[in-house]
C-alpha cells in the first residue's frame, strides 16, 4: 500500500531535546511542573470525563507503526529497511517488546500536561527498555556541565533507582505554548476550571443523596401518645410503645413480603377530634432534588467543545447511526490523529534519531525523517456493496472480491466447487464432464400450441390446475435426486474405492446405491446434496402468481422431503397431503383459480 505523507515537524508544532546537563538546561530542570499541570493530573482521578478524554490521543497512537525514511522531492517518504536508522528505532520498545506503551503514554501526557520524558534504562544491555514518563518521576544530578546520575522515581511502592549517564538516557519533549514557547501547553489546560465545577457539582449531588430523609417525619398530637406500660425487668422506661409498634409493623413488611400481614395497613387509634391533626412533613422536594444534574450536563458539553477532539467523542456516538458514527471516527483521525502522529515522529526524530545518527557517523543523517503507517489505525471503509456491484459486472476478480468482503483467502472455492457452482447455476451437467441423458428426437409433424388463451402462447397465466402444480413439484423432487447424484460423483477423485460399481447407475438413485455410511465417509449431508434442486419450481410458482415467500416455502419443503428420501432406490411420491400445501399457499398469495 502507499505510505502516507509525513512532513518534517515544524518547530512550532512541538519541542524535544536531549538533557545535556548544561547550565542552559537548569531553568527547564527546575520547572518540575506548573501548577496547572498538577491540577490536570489530579483531575484525572476525580473527573471520569477527563480520565476518558485523556486517552484520546493514546487510543489513536498505540496501533501506529513508525519507520525511518528519506524525503523524496515530491514530499513522500521512501522507507529505509535496514541500517542504523532501523536499528535505532527498533530499540524504542517497552518491557513488553513493543512500542505501544511509549506511544500510549506519550499521547496521554501530551493531552493532559503537554510534556513528558522519553526514558531509556539499562542502555546497551539485554535488559534495555524505554518508556514515556512524567517529569516528577525523573531527577538528574550533574557535576558542572556533565550528567552524573539519572534517578528514576516511579513512585508507588517502587523505590527510586539511580543510573549512571551511560546506563540511562532522558529526552524531554513538550508542546510549546503559543505565547511562551518555553512552557508547555495541552488541550486540558483551558478546561481546568470547568473540571473544578464538575467536582463541586458532584459533591453537591452526593451531599443531597446522603443527607436527605426519604421517609419524612410523622407529626402527631401528644394527646394521642399511649400511656407507657409499667416497666418490668430490663425494659427501657424511655421507650415509646407507639413508635415501637410502628417500626415493628414496617419491619414485618420487609421480612414477610408477600404475606397477608405485610399487605395489611397499620392502624392508629385516637380521639376523633385529634385524627385530623396527624400529618406528614417531607424533608425533601422530589421536584427540586438534584438540580445539579443539568448543570453538570452543561459543564460536560462545554468541556467537550473546549478540548482538541470532536464533541461527539466525549458526548458519545449513541445518537448517530452506523455510517455517521464511522465518519466521525475517520474524521477524528484525519483532523486530530495525524497532527499528534506528526508531533510524535518529529519529537523522536529531533531528540533521538538524528543526534544518534550524527554521532554514529551515518551519511546524510540530516535528511532522515520518520514516517508513520496508519493502516492499523483507520478502520477501512465498508466496500461490500461496491464489491457486489463490481463482481456482478465482471469488473473485479475473485481475490479482490474476497478482500473487499473481508473473506479469508482460505475460503476460496476449489476448482471442483467452482465447476459445481457453474453447473448448478447454468443447469449444465456437461461442465462437470457428465454426459446428459439421451433425449427423444423432436417430431417435426407436431406443431406448437396456437397463440392466445387456448394455447397460452406469448403470455403467462395464473390459471393453473392443481395437477400441474403437483406435477411441477414431482419434477422438482426428481431434479433434487439427480443433483444429489451429480454432487456425489464430484467426490470420486477423493475416494475412488467408494465408487466401485457405480458406472451405469442413474444420478437419481446414486445416493441409494452407495448408502448413508458412504455419504458420511465423503463428508456429505443429504440436505446439502439436494440444495437448489427446487429453484425452478420456485420460479414457476412466482410466475403462476404465488408470493415469493410462499413459493420459497414450498420449494424448501420439496428439498427437505428429497433429503429425507434420498436413500430410497425408487422415485418416491410426494405425500398425499402435499396438495393441501399448494391450496394454503395459494390462499395466502391471493391466487385465484
Amino acid at each position: 500500500m502507499a505510505l502516507p505523507l509525513t512532513r518534517p515537524r515544524s518547530a512550532l508544532v512541538a519541542s524535544a531535546a536531549s538533557y545535556t546537563g548544561r547550565s542552559s538546561d537548569s531553568a527547564y530542570l527546575n520547572r518540575k511542573a506548573l501548577s496547572w499541570q498538577k491540577r490536570a493530573l489530579a483531575y484525572l482521578d476525580l473527573v471520569p470525563e477527563l480520565a476518558y478524554s485523556s486517552r484520546f490521543y493514546a487510543r489513536m497512537l498505540r496501533p501506529l507503526r513508525i519507520f525511518p525514511g528519506t524525503l523524496r522531492s515530491d514530499g513522500t517518504i521512501e522507507p529505509i529497511t535496514s541500517g542504523l536508522p532501523v536499528e535505532m528505532l527498533a530499540r524504542l520498545k517497552g518491557k513488553d517488546g513493543t512500542s505501544k506503551g511509549i506511544l500510549g503514554n506519550y499521547g496521554r501526557l501530551m493531552f493532559t500536561t503537554g510534556e513528558g520524558n522519553l526514558l531509556g534504562l539499562n542502555i546497551d544491555t539485554e535488559e534495555e527498555y524505554w518508556q514515556f514518563v512524567w517529569n516528577e518521576e525523573i531527577d538528574v544530578e550533574r557535576v558542572g556541565d556533565d550528567v552524573k546520575t539519572i534517578i528514576w522515581k516511579p513512585m508507588g511502592n517502587i523505590d527510586p533507582v539511580e543510573y549512571s549517564s551511560s546506563q540511562a538516557r532522558v529526552f524531554r519533549m513538550w508542546t510549546p505554548h503559543p505565547r511562551r514557547s518555553g512552557e508547555a501547553d495541552s488541550p486540558m489546560r483551558s478546561v481546568l476550571d470547568i473540571a473544578e465545577e464538575l467536582i463541586i457539582l458532584t459533591a453537591a449531588v452526593r451531599a443531597t443523596a446522603t443527607s436527605r430523609t426519604v421517609a419524612g417525619v410523622l407529626v402527631m398530637p401528644t394527646e394521642m401518645a399511649p400511656v407507657p406500660a409499667e416497666v418490668t425487668g430490663d425494659e427501657d422506661e424511655e421507650s415509646d410503645p407507639f413508635v415501637d409498634e410502628m417500626l415493628q409493623h414496617f419491619e414485618s413488611q420487609i421480612e414477610a413480603a408477600g404475606s397477608a400481614g405485610a399487605a395489611a395497613p397499620w392502624v392508629i387509634w385516637g380521639a376523633y377530634e385529634l385524627l385530623d391533626r396527624i400529618r406528614m412533613v417531607k424533608l425533601h422536594d422530589v421536584q427540586n432534588d438534584y438540580m445539579e444534574r443539568d448543570l453538570r450536563k452543561e459543564a460536560v458539553e462545554r468541556m467537550a467543545r473546549g478540548m482538541d477532539f470532536p464533541a461527539e467523542y466525549l458526548m458519545g456516538l449513541a445518537t448517530a447511526n452506523h455510517w455517521a458514527a464511522k465518519q466521525i471516527l475517520d474524521d477524528m483521525w484525519r483532523s486530530h490523529g495525524t497532527g499528534i502522529a506528526d508531533q510524535y515522529v518529529g519529537d523522536i526524530n529531533d531528540a533521538y534519531l538524528r543526534p544518534g545518527l550524527r554521532e554514529g557517523g551515518y551519511e546524510n543523517w540530516e535528511d532522515i525523517v520518520i514516517g508513520w503507517d496508519e493502516s492499523a489505525v483507520v478502520v477501512p471503509a465498508d466496500q461490500s456493496a461496491d464489491a457486489d456491484a463490481a463482481h456482478d459486472r465482471g469488473q473485479i476478480g475473485g481475490r479482490g472480491y474476497r478482500k473487499l468482503k473481508n473473506i479469508p483467502e482460505e475460503y476460496k472455492q476449489t476448482e471442483e466447487e467452482h465447476d459445481e457452482y457453474l453447473a448448478i447455476k447454468l443447469k449444465n451437467e456437461g461442465i462437470l464432464g457428465i454426459e446428459a441423458p439421451a433425449t427423444a428426437p423432436v417430431d417435426p409433424s407436431i406443431s406448437p400450441p396456437p397463440p392466445g388463451a387456448e394455447g397460452d402462447s406469448g403470455r403467462k397465466t395464473r390459471v393453473v390446475s392443481a395437477a400441474l402444480e403437483m406435477g411441477a413439484a414431482e419434477m422438482a423432487l426428481a431434479r433434487c435426486r439427480e443433483l444429489a447424484g451429480i454432487r456425489i460423483r464430484q467426490k470420486e477423485k477423493s475416494c475412488p474405492e467408494c465408487f466401485e460399481g457405480v458406472n451405469g447407475q442413474p444420478n437419481a438413485t446414486l445416493a441409494a446405491f452407495v448408502g448413508p455410511e458412504m455419504i458420511d465417509r465423503l463428508s456429505l449431508a443429504p440436505l446439502n446434496l439436494v440444495k437448489g434442486g427446487a429453484d425452478t419450481l420456485q420460479t414457476l410458482l412466482v410466475d403462476w402468481g404465488y408470493a415469493i415467500v410462499q413459493a420459497k416455502a414450498i420449494s424448501e419443503m420439496v428439498e427437505s422431503y428429497a433429503a429425507r428420501t434420498i436413500f430410497k432406490s425408487d422415485h418416491p411420491a410426494l405425500p398425499s397431503g402435499f396438495a393441501a400445501q399448494f391450496e394454503r399457499a395459494r390462499e395466502a398469495s391471493n391466487v385465484s383459480n
